[in-house]
């Protein structure tokens, strides 16, 4: 029942309690600051600036795993904002006399099997915060690892500012859920019961902690696990004896003369005629390699010693410039050089 959207609540009623009107007071206490705990205002500037960024970055990473895992956590975000906590116990605080003090017997408070629906809600509404700290984190580990390449950096790091606020906003949410849980289930034995079977023998967990199990496990864990592992203090601030070296003099630099004299240097003559543009590592996109492949058939046809492949039989040439035709169209720039240099180093080698 915690996890069906469209749960329907029972009917509020009010029934007559013989409860005091101090413990009536402490209820009534304890609801005004679950109704405080339990909003989800901190999560609206952050979820928006999510959405915004979802737009603005489909393009770059729409197949990617990190901004797969920013999709479901805005969905996520969407989906604790439905639940609208603060109404279910804005409803039960509307049915709680304005003065107690002054009321003579019995109090009129809302029915149990309403205040069990509050509970229900307050279960899928932490099962939504434990997902969100979830996909938070996952989303933090791939563009972290992105940023460190050095790709988008500042696009990326506008997104982890915006994801930490939401993980650490959502993180402080569910201890709250958990905390308000645990004080308001044993509360649930002063409101008194209408005829109706809410529940349909669905049981209420007793601690709201051990029923999340390890989702509430893994946030409890995060703060000893960071993201990024941190590097000791002593490490970086204390050094020991045996790293310190010590400083080496500098040599003391003589001024340099007025008048130098500079000796002539030939250098190596080269003549120009036996340098030779015919080489695979000229092939560098579509046309090079056009270009290249009829220089080496022209070379071929000549039997000229600047082929390449003239130790190559016709047979094994032919199917080489077959298979890079077929490439050609159907592979992209960059695949179409890789399979070149790929194939070129095969055919060198047979």
């Amino acid at each position: 029942m915690w996890n069906q959207r469209d749960l329907k609540a029972p009917p509020l009623v009010t029934l007559k309690s013989s409860l005091p009107a101090r413990e009536v007071q402490e209820i009534r206490k304890c609801l005004e600051g679950a109704k405080k705990c339990l909003s989800v205002e901190p999560l609206g500037p952050p979820a928006a600036r999510i959405s915004r960024l979802i737009a603005r970055m489909s393009s770059q990473f729409r197949s990617t795993v990190g901004f797969k895992a920013l999709r479901k956590m805005n969905v996520a975000l969407l989906r604790a904002k439905e639940v609208k906590m603060t109404d279910c116990i804005d409803n039960i605080l509307a049915c709680f006399p304005g003065y107690v003090a002054e009321i003579q017997g019995k109090i009129p408070l809302p029915s149990r099997q309403y205040f069990q629906y509050v509970l229900l809600r307050m279960m899928g509404f932490a099962k939504i915060l434990c997902r969100i700290v979830y996909l938070a984190k996952d989303t933090a580990r791939f563009f972290l690892s992105t940023m460190n390449l050095g790709h988008f950096m500042e696009l990326i790091t506008i997104l982890l500012a915006t994801v930490a606020e939401v993980w650490k906003n959502s993180k402080k949410l569910c201890r709250a859920t958990v905390q308000m849980y645990s004080k308001m289930h044993p509360m649930r034995k002063h409101f008194s019961k209408t005829d109706q079977d809410f529940l349909k023998g669905f049981n209420l967990p007793n601690r709201l902690d051990e029923w999340l199990g390890e989702d509430w496990d893994e946030i409890i864990e995060e703060e000893k696990a960071p993201l990024t592992p941190k590097k000791p203090e002593k490490s970086l601030l204390e050094f020991s004896d045996e790293e310190e070296e010590p400083f080496e003099k500098l040599p003391e630099i003589k001024p340099a003369p007025t008048k130098m004299e500079i000796e002539e240097e030939t250098g190596i003559p080269i003549d120009r005629k036996t340098l030779s543009t015919h080489t695979q590592h000229s092939v560098m996109d579509r046309k090079s390699l056009t270009k290249f492949l009829e220089a080496e058939n022209n070379f071929r046809l000549k039997k000229d010693p600047k082929s390449l492949t003239l130790a190559i039989s016709k047979k094994k040439w032919r199917k080489f410039q077959q298979q890079l035709e077929i490439a050609s169209n159907t592979k992209s720039k960059t695949d179409l050089l890789v399979f070149f240099k790929v194939q070129w180093t095969k055919l060198l080698k047979n």
